[in-house]
């Protein structure tokens, strides 16, 4: 399709225009630069403004309106009302879009003024035929420049590039969607039924209340230290239901209000920075089936009100969705968290309402030293469940070690599973043919420098032995969080002298979100201002 110039004039040659390379250069290092946060189309958009001199830059996704616009920078026409500046944006976008065309031309509202807007295609050959419209760019200066056939080329070029990359970053999300789906999703493995994880006597009380809440709608949170099994619980209830598909959702990912709204609610193409294509939220993808919420305690007030109206009225909104009546969906909900809920909701950290709304029915793990006569029977579960081509058996030494009162099991029943896996690989290594674990398989000497408790057992007797037993298990947990904060602090300082002190550049270092990353930096009190002076 031929290029159309709408309204041009003053055509001037492309040798009137300073050399393009150096520009382009500048312009495809910001784009790929911007594909690290998902802002190349912002970051572009403002290289084009520099490179070119111009006020402002806009661009739409396609979609059906008007669709979403990402403006660069504010345009220098103070005097021009800003309905009357996005009337003409929206509206050039949308010709553009519907013309499959290039328009150029004076601006409507001042003497002085012009503009460039070209579409963006998935595919930089004009000529072939299965390109697709991806959107429209608009790019506003505040003398006659746009009327020049060296800038509308250029502009075109940029356009070629940042289609392209519109499309194949679609195609990216598009498959990154399929596997956010993929993991969300029940497979059936690695968790025990109901029944094994209900059958000791610790969990005698749970037990009635689970199995009440089994035939009815309720909503059910479980609440815990870490490491108690709650999500395994959690997955057991939800097969017991028999609702499917049974989706989680893990919300202790990020805290960024969108990235968290998205995985629940979804969200709409070019909702967001980033979003180029139209994602659907777990909510949805539960629908009529179980959704567990993993990590609830971690949802920003914003997100908790979403999700207030939701268990409310079972709707929803994804972002950047325009349609007039709401989403609905049909879910059993399951909240699961490690928090102090009530602590939480007398700071004004979570709502209450919302609370009673997720937790009609309140399930408390009791952690493992609370219950250390189902110890030898957990490790044995676990050892026959994965290593189930042998009758794995606990020597009387290894039992009574495994449930004495001096441990602390910190980690709870996740630090058993490791202690047993490492026994059953030194068990093995002693003799394949042999399926007994014994004492000194378990190596809990090594474990017991940081988890034994420092006072005696309160077994023994002595008055006041359970103040100094509690006491003992407080400082222990306390020195340790002392030195992992410190071995953290170290990683985190590493990473940012490497990185001279850039925040965003030593989370991708670190496989952690930004925010999460800032976040840690201010709690352990980190300046990187240092690093930033160590790097000139």
């Amino acid at each position: 399709m031929p290029t159309t110039v709408y309204a041009a004039k003053n055509l001037m040659a492309p040798s009137d225009v300073i050399d393009p390379w150096p520009r382009m250069s500048e312009l495809v290092t910001a784009a790929v630069a911007g594909l690290r946060d998902g802002r190349f189309i912002e970051e572009t958009l403002e290289a084009l403004c520099v490179q070119l001199g111009a006020s402002s830059a806009w661009s739409t996704l396609e979609t059906r309106g008007s669709g979403p616009m990402h403006r660069s920078r504010t345009a220098s026409f103070r005097g021009v009302p800003p309905a009357i500046l996005a009337q003409h944006v929206t509206e050039t976008l949308q010709r553009v879009q519907v013309d499959r065309a290039t328009l150029a031309g004076a601006v409507p509202y001042h003497e002085i003024g012009s503009f460039i807007a070209v579409p963006l295609w998935s595919h930089p050959i004009a000529t072939r035929d299965d390109r697709r419209l991806i959107g429209a760019m608009y790019l506003e200066f505040p003398g006659n420049e746009g009327t020049t056939s060296a800038a509308i080329e250029f502009v075109e070029s940029v356009g070629t590039l940042l289609g392209g990359l519109i499309a194949q970053q679609g195609q990216i999300e598009s498959a990154r969607e399929d596997l956010r789906v993929e993991r969300a999703r029940d497979h059936h493995e690695h968790y025990l039924e109901l029944d094994e994880l209900l059958t000791p006597a610790s969990m005698s009380e749970i037990r009635y209340e689970v199995r009440s809440a089994i035939a009815g709608r309720a909503s059910i949170m479980i609440l815990g230290e870490s490491g108690t099994g709650k999500t395994q619980l959690a997955t057991a209830l939800a097969r017991a239901i028999k609702r499917q598909p049974i989706v989680r959702a893990t919300l202790g990912l990020s805290d960024d209000l969108n990235t968290i709204t998205s995985e629940l609610f979804g969200h709409e193409r070019g909702a967001f920075s980033g979003a180029v294509s139209k994602r659907t939220g777990l909510v949805e993808h539960a629908n009529k089936g179980t959704l567990i919420l993993d990590e609830v305690l971690n949802l920003r007030a914003p997100a908790q009100q979403l999700l207030l109206d939701f268990t409310q009225f079972g709707v929803y909104r994804p972002l950047g969705y325009q349609g007039r009546d709401p989403k609905h969906a049909d879910v059993r909900l399951i909240s699961v968290t490690n928090g102090d809920m009530e602590k939480a909701i007398e700071d004004k950290l979570f709502r209450q309402d919302l609370y009673y709304r997720l937790a009609t029915v309140p399930l408390v793990l009791p952690p493992l030293r609370e219950r250390r006569d189902d110890i030898p029977e957990i490790a044995l579960r676990y050892l026959n469940r994965t290593d189930a081509g042998k009758p794995w058996e606990l020597d009387e030494e290894a039992e009574d070690l495994l449930s004495s009162p001096r441990l602390a099991w910190a980690g709870n029943i996740r630090e058993l599973e490791s202690v047993m896996e490492r026994a059953r690989n030194r068990a093995n290594a002693d003799d394949l043919g042999t399926a007994v674990v014994r004492e000194r398989h378990l190596d809990l000497g090594r474990v017991s420098s940081l988890e034994l408790q420092a006072a005696e057992p309160a077994a023994k007797g002595r008055p006041g032995s359970w103040q100094d037993d509690v006491r003992g298990r407080w400082e222990s947990m306390t020195a340790q969080r002392e030195t992992l904060d410190q071995l953290e602090r170290a990683v985190i300082e590493d990473a940012l002298a490497a990185t001279g002190g850039v925040v965003q550049r030593a989370a991708r270092a670190l496989g952690v979100p930004r925010t999460g990353l800032v976040s840690r930096v201010s709690k352990l009190g980190i300046d990187t201002n240092r690093f930033k002076r160590r790097e000139k």
